[in-house]
């Protein structure tokens, strides 16, 4: 039980004047890590209790550093620009979720689990319970101990949980802010530890996030007062249910938490969506193919690099972290040469992959999930992340570009056509068990026309990337935190007799390039 001080009587002993660097603290005040304020019914105001909440938390917010409710386009411009530093987004957790995606789903506790309370347990893909850690095959790894076992779940878990968010958040909307203060250079979160990489992820411009605002980065934005502030609760409540509040004394704010949303069972959906994604990969760990053209072959080595370099960073340490750290993503090369059921007429194509990349479901024997990508995307942060945005009831993913102006001329001085969808093809995840993607057969995939494919007349079923993930040379300029790769869609040094003084970006390419082998 939280220590109370829900009356105002109680509040006074208490000293919340604190700066983001230091605790004050003087003699008779309370120093507890938490304290709880008392609950406030929006359906009975005049009760004793919400009265009493209402007085301490008047009292509380004008002691302490100022509430403020700030926009998520207000964040990312001090993110982008290093003034506040980034959430990560969800890299390492998309690292650690494709690690046991294909092998099971997070679970509630088996009966009789040694640890009990908050904790969250593990089935396998034949739906047996199993101990997380026996599924590596790391030649160091011995069978956890129960707490560590618990630790390793709950890292899969919230993995897990992000892929479920921005599905639920993209059909249902946001059900709560996250909360945080500013602290130097950070914003630092809790509740919402997920979600705020889920904010960042989805670059929602009017995501809100309720800040104590420490160091003034928001001074724009009003203040709020104790009335404005349980005004903004009953609107997330819709005017329902009661709002508690605790008094975090290590962060020295409050910390809200409404019925309506805390009651809701999301831990539940959690399971039941992870199982559903874990079942349709068919025991098969999601792969990546590249594009492959004979032409300038030296750049799938260099996108390969990339993407490998680009997920190598998001390994982790801490506790068993080598249970899960022996990942590695399987990348393909798509060579027309190497597929015989591949018999299209080389004619109007910008290259030799134009078309069989539409082939992938039935390469993969329209089993598991699948990217693919042209040969010239260098990516910067972990393609895996981008797995988040594609609904398991979807058939593909991709950036759905809406291009008003490009190029006069393709990379290779063909003239630069454009077309709905244009550049959409460029970068997919399929869901190759979809029943859309079992339309792409080789036959399809050898017969259709490129308006049937690359105008994907083949489904509606399509789940959207952002623009901002991935930055495209020749629309914009240079990288932001929020992109995950650069597509050089006007070419660059691997066309042969290509003056490619005019395309930006290219110390990426060169970055990746110079940790090829020798000859290369």
């Amino acid at each position: 039980m939280l220590e109370s001080i829900n009356t105002l009587e109680k509040a006074r002993r208490v000293n919340f004047k604190r700066t983001a660097e230091e605790t004050v603290r003087t003699p008779g005040t309370i120093d507890v890590a938490a304290l709880n304020i008392g609950q406030y019914d929006f359906a009975r105001e005049d009760t004793e209790a919400s009265v009493n909440f209402k007085e301490v938390l008047t009292y509380i917010m004008g002691e302490m550093a100022p509430i403020r409710i700030v926009p998520w386009k207000k964040i990312k411009p001090l993110m982008d620009s290093g003034e506040l530093m980034s959430f990560g987004q969800l890299h390492h957790n998309a690292f650690l979720y494709h690690r046991y995606l294909h092998e099971g789903w997070t679970a509630p506790l088996r009966p009789n689990h040694p640890i009990a309370g908050g904790s969250m347990d593990f089935m396998n893909s034949k739906g047996e319970y199993q101990k997380l850690s026996t599924i590596s095959d790391h030649e160091d790894c011995n069978e956890l101990n129960d707490e560590e076992e618990n630790q390793v779940c709950s890292v899969y878990y919230h993995a897990a949980k992000g892929h479920w968010l921005v599905n639920n958040i993209q059909k249902e909307g946001l059900r709560h802010p996250i909360q945080g203060h500013t602290n130097g250079s950070k914003l630092s979160i809790h509740p919402g530890s997920i979600r705020c990489r889920v904010y960042e992820v989805m670059d929602e411009p009017e995501f809100e996030t309720v800040v104590t605002d420490y160091e003034n980065k928001f001074e724009d934005v009003p203040a709020l007062s104790a009335d404005e502030l349980l005004e903004y609760w009953r609107g997330i409540g819709n005017g329902q249910g009661t709002l508690s509040a605790i008094w975090c004394e290590h962060e020295g704010k409050l910390e809200f938490s409404i019925s309506t949303v805390a009651g809701l069972n999301f831990r539940e959906e959690v399971f039941d969506f992870n199982k559903k994604v874990t079942k349709l990969c068919s025991g098969k760990p999601v792969n990546i193919y590249i594009g492959y053209d004979s032409n300038h072959p030296e750049l799938f080595d260099v996108s390969e690099r990339s993407i490998h370099a680009s997920i190598e960073r998001m390994r982790s340490g801490g506790v068993a972290s080598e249970y899960f750290n022996d990942y590695k993503v399987e990348v393909k090369k798509l060579d027309i040469n190497a597929i015989s059921e591949y018999t299209r007429e080389y004619a109007n194509q910008s290259t030799e992959f134009t078309y069989s990349r539409f082939l992938i479901p039935y390469l993969e024997n329209y089993e598991g999930f699948s990217f693919f990508m042209d040969d010239d995307y260098i990516w910067r942060h972990n393609p895996l992340g981008l797995f988040y945005f594609l609904d398991p009831d979807n058939a593909v993913a991709c950036v759905q570009y809406d291009f008003k102006t490009h190029a006069e001329t393709k990379f290779n001085g063909e003239k630069n056509v454009s077309y709905p969808k244009k550049l959409w093809s460029s970068m997919m995840i399929f869901n190759n068990s979809h029943e859309d993607c079992k339309k792409l057969t080789p036959e399809a995939v050898n017969t259709w026309t490129g308006k049937q494919l690359h105008q994907f007349e083949w489904t509606d079923k399509i789940s959207k990337i952002p623009h901002d993930k991935i930055c495209t040379e020749g629309y914009e300029e240079s990288f932001n935190q929020s992109h995950h790769a650069i597509h050089y869609t006007r070419g660059g040094p691997w066309i042969k007799d290509m003056d490619y003084s005019h395309i930006n970006m290219l110390e990426t390419y060169d970055k990746y390039k110079n940790q090829l082998p020798k000859g290369n």
